[in-house]
């Protein structure tokens, strides 16, 4: 059960949503997007820090990137979609939403992880105290 969890949180990492923000941004300029991804991978990282599923963050932010920035690589065949997205192009601003949701995720992965060991750990206590009266 625990291995076809973090299967689903890979699956869902690999989502490429900071394309999807760039694409919904160029389409109808509408900024909703990137709102969305960032609570999308809010809980995304605390559930990870909650289960401790490393491994599975990182693959899944470098799947999530490598889809993103391949979509965008074709989609930048567009002449107005080039031009749309200046001073800097889409490339960079793929860059740049794919490094602060890593430091937005490592951030909520490091509060939920130390939520889960306090718990693991007043729970552990609270066992023993259990066993100490029987």
């Amino acid at each position: 059960m625990k291995f076809f969890i973090k299967l689903c949180i890979v699956g869902i990492y690999s989502i490429p949503f900071a394309y999807l923000s760039l694409q919904k941004d160029y389409e109808a300029d509408s900024k909703i997007n990137y709102i969305l991804m960032s609570l999308i991978i809010v809980i995304l990282s605390c559930f990870c820090g909650l289960i401790r599923a490393d491994l599975q963050l990182i693959l899944g932010n470098i799947i999530s990137f490598s889809i993103s920035y391949f979509c965008n690589s074709l989609a930048m065949l567009d002449k107005k979609r080039a031009d749309f997205f200046s001073p800097i192009n889409s490339v960079e601003q793929l860059v740049i939403i794919t490094v602060i949701s890593l430091v937005i995720q490592l951030f909520f992965y490091r509060i939920a992880s130390k939520f889960a060991e306090g718990y693991i750990n007043n729970t552990e206590r609270y066992n023993v105290k259990k066993e100490k009266r029987a």
